[in-house]
């Protein structure tokens, strides 16, 4: 005689685990083996930067805006005089006015995690590279004296762009040597 009976879950996937106070071992562990828990090194050290520090970082701060608006205006004087084609003053303005901004922002509060200190090393590198690469191009700019005299004649060429093409470079120059040495200086206080 044979019964219809369905099958339960029981038949088909076994009885439930047994469960207990003690679970077995983690399938990860090797047995025999000596488990030893470091502590890792953390990035949230707190550092109190000293004043003469914040007081340098205010005055680069100062600078860089400075630079970043003399800059912009220096490549809006060259692009009205048809000098400029490759905005650099004007990118590089705006790269400084935001790195000026970011150095006031950043003294603001003397009491430092050493991961903040890290990332205000790569922001500088970062910027450094980008200047380097507006200073090439703004020496080109400088070294071709190119005025779109071919379209629009030689009475719209003026001399006084050249003057512009060099204070531009002297910014410039100037800004790279600022980041370099405040890379320098914030490097002792991130080790």
């Amino acid at each position: 005689m044979s019964t219809n009976r369905s099958m339960s879950e029981d038949d088909l996937y076994g009885p439930p685990p047994a469960y207990s106070l003690n679970p077995p071992p983690s399938v990860y562990i090797i047995s025999g083996t000596l488990h030893e828990y470091r502590e890792r090194h953390t990035s949230h050290v707190s550092i109190v930067l000293s004043p003469n520090f914040l007081r340098y970082l205010l005055a680069a701060g100062l600078i860089h805006l400075c630079i970043g608006l003399a800059a912009i205006v220096c490549d809006i004087l060259l692009i009205s005089m048809n000098e400029s084609y490759s905005f650099t003053g004007f990118w590089a303005g705006v790269l400084c006015l935001a790195l000026g901004i970011y150095l006031i922002l950043f003294m603001s509060k003397p009491k430092k995690q050493t991961c903040s200190l890290q990332r205000f090393k790569i922001i500088h590198i970062v910027v450094c590279l980008l200047i380097m690469a507006t200073l090439v191009i703004s020496t080109l700019n400088l070294a071709s004296d190119f005025c779109f005299d071919t379209y629009f004649g030689t009475f719209r060429c003026q001399q006084s762009a050249k003057q512009l093409k060099i204070i531009l470079v002297t910014f410039f120059s100037f800004t790279f040597v600022q980041i370099c040495t405040t890379s320098l200086v914030t490097s002792f206080y991130a080790r």
